[in-house]
């Protein structure tokens, strides 16, 4: 008898500005997949290379948004809203305890990988942005609900 004594979650963090149909779809792949029992997904409050996201709330909002066909096994979470602790990882307690627990999944999206039977869509956040920019409607690239939130939000004109 295999017993399970805790919950296999997958933590997938970006800046989701905006979350779009392969954010979603690698949820899902997460899920159905690789059998996770929840995904936890963080919108980074900044990032480290110099990107500037929009609003924290907004991009926060629109993961929910995004999140909601998964029920509870998809939980949005701010806890990045105080910093990016990810970069100091090497100073928290016990870290490489950690790090023998978890399994790392790497997606790799925007066109097909080489030697890989699956691919994500050739999608990301700043073509949708140039889209908008565009007057074009990017609605076929994101999830259900997220164009009318950039419509009535008047976001990325």
């Amino acid at each position: 008898m295999i017993q399970k004594n805790k919950i296999d979650t997958a933590v997938f963090g970006g800046k989701f500005d905006p979350p779009h149909l392969g954010h979603q779809l690698s949820i899902f792949l997460a899920l159905e997949k690789y059998g996770f029992q929840e995904v936890w997904v963080i919108p980074s409050f900044s990032h480290p290379f110099g990107f500037h996201p929009g609003d924290f709330d907004t991009r926060l909002e629109m993961c929910r948004i995004m999140a909601r066909p998964f029920g509870n096994r998809a939980k949005v979470l701010d806890i990045e809203i105080g910093s990016d602790n990810w970069n100091v990882r090497d100073k928290w307690k016990d870290f490489d305890k950690i790090e023998e627990m978890c399994r790392e999944i790497v997606v790799i999206g925007r066109g097909k990988n080489e030697g890989s039977s699956f691919y994500l869509p050739d999608i990301s956040s700043t073509m949708i942005k140039t889209i908008i920019k565009e007057g074009k409607n990017p609605e076929n690239l994101l999830p259900s609900g997220i164009a009318e939130y950039i419509g009535k939000n008047k976001l990325y004109l």
